[in-house]
């Protein structure tokens, strides 16, 4: 095993520290002489730091400022206080933590006779600036987004909640990578016992590298193999601050520009941002149109195709007769020609996904257009067919949130599945399946289905429709789980 504590020899501690830093043509060992004979090393990864602020605020003042013997922990006190442009720093004597510290940018400055490293924060502040989400557009509410940088969107954060309550954990997860991440809450609105679960989960991660809060959140949650997200993923620090006003977490991950929301509850996944910057009215006609979107993309398909096999006589006439005409000269049975084109629908969506912006919207809109009218005048697909497809595929735009979007278009495929084996016997048996799956499910020990079971009847004024805004502005209690176990013991 590499020893890891730093000695009073500087030579040594060079050597040490370089046993977690690789040796790359930018890891800079920069040697000099403090006050003309102590000697100490400055080291610093050459564009992860920032070498001009390094030279001027720490090089130079070192080799023609500092006039006293630094022999001690208490003289680098003293010395930057008179001599040093920093405005901190601290002392580490671990070396593998120093290695990780000059890895995220930092400047380790180690001295001869001294068992601990001065650390001084000089990470290069070349990032990506703060832009509008792409994939999550703002209509009334903030314009910014979040960055690659983990420190900017912390204080982007700060700025919308200026609360001596919020609290800030960090933490390094990836025993490879060593991302730095961050826990952020309010401490006097976070339910404790939520807090310690949350902690237990994210403060003792142990994975062999991290990337984004995508993989975070799969590390974390306990049900790899459940469909539906039991985290939010967001790009927008005011929807970030939203909830953790209603007392939940945010997790940051360095070099990933969004936040991961937890706990989440099933309901939330479809409530738009905007619902509380809007007028009441206008707002819960937004949100109802939006379930009832929902409610298209798992039955519709699945209804037409179960009217079509086994309730043929449920058609009004008028209408079976145009489906009739439709369908006349079509190869392929129902089943298949719904499945076709919404495989084909989804390959579009993809393809649209993977290519730049501009060149993307045009290859789903076009394909879509020129594979319909193709299908139809080949008398693959029906133009009935065809109409209930591209009804769902609409529908599915109307989801706020994409990985929730994801899992219900999803959930369309086997519901098809059973309506095509039973008819409406299958699609009442896929419905029953789904809401026991959803009661079933917790995030972070709150109730995924929450707060229709268990009823939690104070936080219905946010559910479905939401209530005036002067009442809902309140902790829910489904995200009191202590209170809630309180309740149950009186």
């Amino acid at each position: 095993m590499i020893e890891q504590v730093l000695v009073e020899d500087f030579n040594k501690n060079l050597t040490l520290i370089s046993n977690f830093v690789a040796q790359n043509s930018n890891f800079i060992k920069k040697e000099i002489l403090i006050n003309g004979k102590i000697n100490a090393y400055v080291l610093f990864i050459d564009g992860l730091a920032d070498k001009n602020y390094i030279e001027e605020a720490i090089i130079k003042p070192f080799l023609y400022k500092v006039d006293i013997d630094i022999t001690k922990e208490e003289d680098l006190y003293e010395a930057s206080k008179k001599y040093l442009f920093i405005s901190s720093f601290r002392l580490n004597n671990n070396a593998k933590d120093i290695g990780t510290e000059i890895l995220s940018g930092k400047t380790a400055v180690i001295v001869d006779g001294i068992k601990s490293a001065m650390i001084i924060d000089t990470i290069n502040p070349k990032y990506r600036d703060i832009q509008e989400s792409t994939s999550e557009k703002s209509i009334l509410g903030s314009r910014e987004s979040f960055t690659e940088n983990i420190d900017l969107n912390i204080t982007l954060i700060q700025r919308k909640i200026k609360s001596p309550n919020l609290k800030i954990e960090r933490f390094v997860v990836g025993e490879k990578t060593r991302t730095e991440c961050a826990l952020v809450y309010l401490e006097d609105v976070i339910d404790k016992e939520l807090l310690n679960t949350i902690k237990s989960r994210v403060l003792t991660l142990k994975a062999p590298s991290m990337l984004t809060t995508g993989v975070f959140e799969q590390f974390i949650e306990r049900r790899p193999f459940n469909l539906f997200p039991q985290a939010k993923n967001t790009e927008r620090p005011d929807k970030v601050v939203f909830d953790l006003l209603e007392g939940k977490a945010a997790i940051f991950v360095a070099e990933s520009p969004s936040a991961l929301i937890v706990p989440a509850s099933f309901i939330e996944f479809f409530q738009g941002f905007e619902d509380y910057s809007e007028r009441l009215i206008i707002a819960n006609f937004s949100r109802i149109t939006r379930f009832i979107a929902v409610i298209t993309v798992l039955i519709l398909g699945p209804i037409y195709l179960t009217l079509l096999l086994y309730n043929a006589e449920l058609f009004p006439y008028q209408l079976m007769m145009v489906i009739i005409d439709s369908r006349k000269g079509i190869p392929l049975p129902p089943f298949l020609e719904i499945l076709a084109m919404e495989l084909c629908i989804e390959i579009l969506r993809e393809g649209g996904v993977r290519l730049p912006n501009p060149v993307g919207t045009t290859l789903a809109i076009v394909g879509g257009i020129v594979i319909g009218d193709a299908a139809t005048k080949a008398n693959i697909v029906s133009h009935a067919t065809l109409f209930v497809v591209a009804i769902t595929v609409v529908s599915t735009f109307l989801i706020p949130n994409y990985q929730m979007a994801l899992s219900i278009r999803f959930l369309r495929f086997p519901m098809l599945v059973l309506a095509q084996m039973f008819g409406f016997y299958g699609i009442l048996v896929g419905f029953y399946i789904l809401l026991v799956a959803l009661v079933k499910l917790d995030s972070f020990g709150i109730p995924y289905f929450s707060p229709m079971a268990p009823s939690r009847f104070k936080d219905f004024g946010d559910v479905f429709v939401r209530d005036n805004i002067r009442k809902i502005f309140n902790e829910p209690v489904s995200l009191k789980p202590s209170l809630s176990r309180r309740n149950k013991d009186e």
